[in-house]
């Protein structure tokens, strides 16, 4: 009776510990669940409808240093990255975050030829409005492999084209603050809303 009040003990406590990963070198990694979380917690989607017709379909992720963070810690689980590997790549995200705002966007439309937001002669408009400034911002396609993609956003699926979106302000100057980013052109329109996380 012992024997099997001590295993169910041990089998209760073991289910209720945190699982965590620590790399060789030490480091303790975000889990799966925790990177999920944090990738929720800094997105925003909207779909758009004309009738049952669907017109707009955008989903997007707000770069910021949680984000970030959490980044590294899934790449270096998925690619098995050094410690040498890990520090430049934050490096370039630290550089990256103090230069420009970034935003992943996964987007859809049904017509594919109004799929252009990468172009330089596209209708469609994007704005990042924070602090009662707007900011205008550019779309870069990202050509990566989908698996690849939803390693990283797991949002992303393979009916609709994987951007970035960049705008000519400073992430680290503007994290702390509410942000809307906007996206506007014929075919429809609609708006992401950042909360700051103070």
């Amino acid at each position: 009776m012992r024997y099997i009040l001590a295993l169910a003990t041990v089998t209760i406590l073991s289910a209720c510990a945190s699982t965590y990963e620590v790399t060789p070198s030490g480091r303790t990694l975000r889990t799966s669940d925790e990177y999920m979380q944090v990738l929720e917690d800094n997105s925003d989607k909207l779909r758009t409808y004309n009738g049952f017709y669907n017109v707009l379909d955008v989903e997007g992720i707000q770069l910021n240093s949680k984000v970030a963070a959490a980044q590294l810690d899934q790449s270096m689980r998925l690619y098995q990255w050094t410690e040498e590997k890990y520090a430049e790549e934050k490096a370039k995200f630290e550089q990256r975050l103090s230069k420009q705002s970034e935003f992943f966007v996964t987007f859809f439309t049904p017509e594919r030829k109004n799929d252009d937001l990468y172009k330089a002669d596209t209708v469609w408009r994007i704005f990042l409005d924070v602090d009662g400034r707007r900011f205008e911002g550019k779309a870069t396609r990202i050509k990566l492999p989908l698996a690849e993609i939803q390693g990283l956003y797991p949002i992303h699926n393979r009916f609709s084209t994987p951007y970035t979106f960049t705008f000519p302000v400073p992430m680290i100057s503007i994290e702390g603050k509410d942000q809307k980013l906007t996206i506007t052109g014929p075919v429809g329109s609609g708006t992401l809303s950042y909360k700051s996380s103070k």
